[in-house]
C-alpha cells in the first residue's frame, strides 16, 4: 500500500468514534467491541494490517526495522483509569500480555502497549533502566488519539533513528553518492549569477566559522566517488546542500504531521505526486518548500527557511535532478515522522550524528569541527543550575510556578542546537509536572535562543528545535519565529560619520549599510519587508523613498542611507542575484534587535569555536582585532598573541553584551586559557565597563579527551556576572580510569 494512502485516515472521525464508544459502553467488553471496530475500520485496515483477535487487540507490522514491531491495545471499562490503583493494575496486566507475546526479555523493546478506556495510556519497556515506563493516562482528545494512530502507523514505517538514517542517507548510501555528485556537477557547471553569489557567500561565511581551506578537504572526493581535478569548496557545498535537503524534507513531514488538521498527511507523498505531474509542478512544490511556505501554511512559522544558501539547486533543476530528489523523498516516506514525540530517545542525536558521518572525521577535525557530546552538555547544564530541581526551588522562592519559564537562555554559537534542545527538554519536564504544557511554547520560543554563523548548523538547529516542540504547536498563538538565527555573535561592523552612526554587513555581493537608529527603533523588519515588497513591484528609487518616508517616519539622513540600501537591491535584482539578502540582513542583526526588544539573558551557555588567532582568515582577524583590544585580553608578550583563542573573545562578548547584570555564564573552552601566557589577561575577568566576573567553578577535562578522541585540552567553567572572583576557585580535575 502506498504512503499516500495514509492521508485517508481521518483522525477526527477516530476521536469521535472512540469518545462515543467510551460514553455508551456499559462495561469493558462493550468498549472492546466498539473501540476495536473503530480502530480496525478507520485505521488498521487502511494501513493494510490484519489484527489478531484476543481479549485485547494485537497488531504486528512484519518488518524488523519498524518503529514498533507490535502494538497491544488493552481495553478497560470507562472510569477505570481514574484512580492510581486501577491504572497500576491495568499496567501490570498489559505488561503480562507483552511478556506472553514477547516470550523473552530481548523482544520487550519491540512492543508498545496501549490502555484504552475513556482515557488512554501508553506502556513501553526501557532498555536502559530495565523497567516498564507508563505515559499517561491522558484524556481522549485530538492529540492523544493522533499519538495512537501514529503508533499503529509506526508498525509500517521505520523509526526515525540514527542507524537507520545512516544506512539510507549516509555517505555509503547510493542516494547520497548520487545526489552529491549531481549537486557538485551542477554547481561547478552553473552559469547562474545567483548560484555564483550564494556559493561564494557561503564560502566566505564558512571560512569564518572554522579554520577552513580547500586543502583540508583532500580525501572527501573518494567518499563520493569523484575522480580527476576536484573543486573542494564546491564539493563541500554539494554535501551541505544534500544534507540540508534531507533536513528540509524531514522537517516538512513533521510540519504536515502536526499542522495538517484532521487528515494524517504526508508531505513527501505529495512531493512524489507533484513529480508525476511534470517538472514545472515539481519545481513549484520545491519552491514552496525552499521559501518556507510549507512551514508558514501548516505551523505558522515565518522563518524556518529564509534566505537559504542551499536553495541554489532550483536555478539548475532539470528532470534528472528532479527524479533523484523524488527518489530521496520516496525513501524518506518510509520513516515515521512522529518518532520524536512517540519515542524521543531515538531522535536525540539524530541530525548531529548524520552530519558527522557525511564528512570523514579527520576532515572535520582538520576544519576544527567538533560536536559536543550530550553527557558534557548535560554536565554544564547541571553545573549552571538549569535543572528541574533548580526550577522548583526558584518557583518556590518566587511563589509562582510560572516564574522558571521566564528564565532566558542564549547559546551564542549554538551549532546544531545540542544545548538548546537539552535545555528545552528540562523546561518541558518542569512544565509537564506543573500542568503548564498548554502555555509552555510561548515561553520557550521567547527564552531559548541560539545564534550561529554556519548556515548548515542553523538549519540543523532549527530542525532539532522543531522536532523538540512540534507537539506543542497546537497551543501556539499568532506567527511563530524559531529563535535560531544566522548571525555573528561577535561582530556587527559600526561606522561613525558627522551625520550619524550606521551598521554595515559585508557579503560577497557587496556591503549593506543602514542607520543604527533603524535597529534602535525596532523597525528593521518593517524596513526589510518594504524593500522586498517594492523591489517586487519594480518601484524606482524615488518612489520607494517617498513611500517608506511616510510608512516608517524616516528622517532625511535615515532616508539617504536607506535609499543607498535600496539601490544595492535594485542592482542585485538586475543582475539576477536577489531574493535572499533581506533575510540574511535580518538574521545578522538578531543579536542587536533581540537585546533591544527583550533585554539580556539570565544564562549564556555553549561551546564556542576554538580557533587560534593565527588560524583565523586574514579579513576576519582584522575585523575582530579591535574587539580583543576593547576587552583587553591581548597577552602582553608578542609571541603569545598568535595563540589567542577565539573562545576567549566569545566568553567576554557573551558576558558583556548578552548576560544580565547578575546572570550565570557556562562555556566549554580550551583549558589553556587558564594556564598559558596567551590567557594571562583573559584571567583578569573584568569587563570593559569595569563590571567584575566571578569564576565559580572550573572542570579540567583534559585527561578525558571528550571530543571524539581529539587531542583538545577541554575545560568547563561557570561564572557569575557582577561579583568579584574569590580565591581559591573550585578546580575539579577529571582523571580517566
Amino acid at each position: 500500500m502506498g504512503m499516500a494512502s495514509f492521508g485517508e485516515i481521518d483522525v477526527d472521525k477516530v476521536l469521535v468514534g472512540l469518545k462515543h464508544a467510551a460514553a455508551t459502553a456499559g462495561n469493558e467488553e462493550e468498549l472492546r467491541i466498539k473501540a476495536s471496530a473503530i480502530l480496525e475500520g478507520e485505521v488498521i485496515s487502511k494501513l493494510g494490517i490484519t489484527p489478531g483477535r484476543y481479549e485485547y487487540t494485537f497488531v504486528s507490522g512484519g518488518r524488523s526495522d519498524a518503529l514498533y514491531g507490535h502494538v497491544i491495545i488493552e481495553y478497560k471499562a470507562p472510569g477505570k483509569l481514574l484512580r492510581e490503583a486501577d491504572v497500576a493494575r491495568a499496567k501490570e496486566q498489559l505488561i503480562g500480555y507483552i511478556r506472553k507475546e514477547a516470550e523473552v526479555e530481548g523482544r520487550f523493546k519491540l512492543f508498545l502497549g496501549v490502555i484504552l478506556a475513556d482515557r488512554i495510556a501508553f506502556v513501553r519497556y526501557d532498555e536502559k533502566s530495565k523497567d516498564w515506563v507508563l505515559r499517561g493516562p491522558y484524556d481522549l482528545n485530538r492529540e492523544t488519539v493522533l499519538r495512537l494512530v501514529e503508533a499503529i502507523r509506526g508498525l509500517r514505517r521505520k523509526k526515525l533513528a540514527v542507524d537507520e538514517l545512516l544506512r539510507d542517507f549516509g555517505p555509503k548510501s547510493d542516494i547520497a553518492v548520487s545526489m552529491v555528485n549531481t549537486f557538485y556537477n551542477k554547481v561547478v557547471g552553473s552559469k547562474s549569477p545567483k548560484v555564483e553569489a550564494l556559493f561564494n557567500d557561503w564560502k566566505r561565511l564558512f571560512s569564518q566559522v572554522c579554520a577552513y581551506s580547500p586543502e583540508k578537504l583532500k580525501g572527501l572526493e573518494a567518499e563520493y566517488g569523484l575522480t580527476g581535478k576536484v573543486d573542494y569548496s564546491a564539493l563541500l557545498f554539494a554535501v551541505h546542500t544534500y544534507y540540508a535537503l534531507v533536513m528540509k524534507l524531514l522537517a516538512a513531514e513533521v510540519a504536515y504531521l502536526f499542522g495538517a488538521g484532521k487528515w494524517l498527511k504526508s508531505y513527501v507523498a505529495e512531493l512524489e505526486d507533484a513529480n508525476m505531474k511534470g517538472l514545472d509542478a515539481f519545481k513549484r512544490a520545491l519552491e514552496d518548500l525552499e521559501s518556507g511556505g510549507v512551514f508558514r501554511k501548516f505551523l505558522n512559522i515565518t522563518n524556518f527557511i529564509e534566505g537559504d544558501y542551499f536553495s541554489w539547486y532550483l536555478e539548475e533543476l532539470d528532470q534528472e535532478t528532479a527524479n533523484k530528489i523524488a527518489d530521496l523523498a520516496k525513501r524518506l516516506a518510509d520513516y515515521e515522522p512522529a518518532t520524536p514525540v512517540l519515542e524521543p530517545e531515538y531522535t536525540r542525536d539524530l541530525l548531529k550524528r548524520l552530519y558527522q558521518n557525511l564528512v570523514p572525521k579527520k576532515i572535520r577535525h582538520d576544519l576544527g569541527e567538533y560536536y559536543t557530546p550530550d553527557w558534557l552538555a548535560e554536565l554544564l547544564l547541571n553545573e549552571i543550575g538549569l535543572t528541574v530541581e533548580s526550577f522548583e526551588k526558584y518557583a518556590s522562592e518566587k511563589n509562582d510556578p510560572i516564574a522558571p519559564l521566564n528564565l532566558s537562555v542564549l547559546d551564542p554559537a549554538c551549532g546544531s542546537g545540542t544545548f538548546l534542545i537539552l535545555t528545552i527538554k528540562r523546561f518541558r519536564e518542569y512544565a509537564e509536572g506543573h500542568y503548564l504544557k498548554d502555555i509552555l511554547i510561548s515561553y520557550i520560543l521567547r527564552n531559548v535562543v541560539g545564534f550561529d554563523l554556519n548556515p548548515l548548523a542553523v538549519l540543523a538547529a532549527r530542525t532539532n528545535y522543531l522536532l523538540s516542540i512540534a507537539d506543542l504547536f497546537e497551543h501556539a498563538k499568532g506567527p511563530i519565529e524559531i529563535p535560531v538565527y544566522l548571525a555573528d555573535s561577535l561582530l556587527v561592523e559600526t561606522k561613525t560619520t558627522l551625520t550619524g552612526t550606521s551598521y554595515a554587513i559585508r557579503t560577497y555581493v557587496g556591503v549593506f549599510e543602514l542607520p543604527k537608529t533603524i535597529v534602535d527603533r525596532g523597525i528593521l523588519s518593517r524596513l526589510l519587508e518594504a524593500v522586498d515588497r517594492y523591489i517586487r513591484l519594480r518601484f524606482k528609487l524615488e518612489e520607494f523613498q517617498r513611500m517608506v518616508k511616510d510608512e516608517l517616519n524616516l528622517k532625511d539622513e535615515e532616508l539617504r542611507l536607506v535609499g543607498s540600501l535600496y539601490k544595492t537591491f535594485l542592482r542585485l535584482e538586475e543582475e539576477g542575484k536577489n531574493h535572499v539578502w533581506t533575510a540574511i540582513i535580518k538574521n545578522a542583526f538578531a543579536p542587536l534587535t533581540l537585546i533591544s526588544s527583550q533585554g539580556k539573558f539570565n544564562y549564556v551557555i555553549g561551546n564556542p569555536p576554538w580557533v587560534a588567532w593565527e588560524n583565523l582568515p586574514n579579513e576576519y582577524r582584522e575585523a575582530v582585532k579591535s574587539l580583543y583590544q576593547q576587552y583587553k585580553i591581548i597577552p602582553n608578550k608578542l609571541q603569545a598573541q598568535v595563540k589567542m583563542d577565539l573562545s576567549m573573545l566569545f566568553s567576554y562578548v557573551g558576558m558583556h553584551r548578552f548576560l544580565k547584570s547578575t546572570g550565570l555564564f557556562g562555556f566549554l573552552i580550551t583549558q589553556t586559557v587558564f594556564v598559558s601566557i596567551a590567557g594571562e589577561n583573559f584571567r583578569k575577568f573584568v569587563l570593559p565597563d569595569q563590571t567584575p566576573v566571578k569564576v565559580i567553578k572550573i572542570h579540567d577535562l583534559v585527561d578525558l579527551l571528550p571530543f571524539e578522541g581529539a587531542q583538545n585540552r577541554t575545560a568547563l567553567f561557570i561564572a557569575k556576572k557582577g561579583e568579584e572572583t574569590e580565591f581559591p576557585v573550585q578546580y575539579i580535575k577529571w582523571v580517566r580510569e
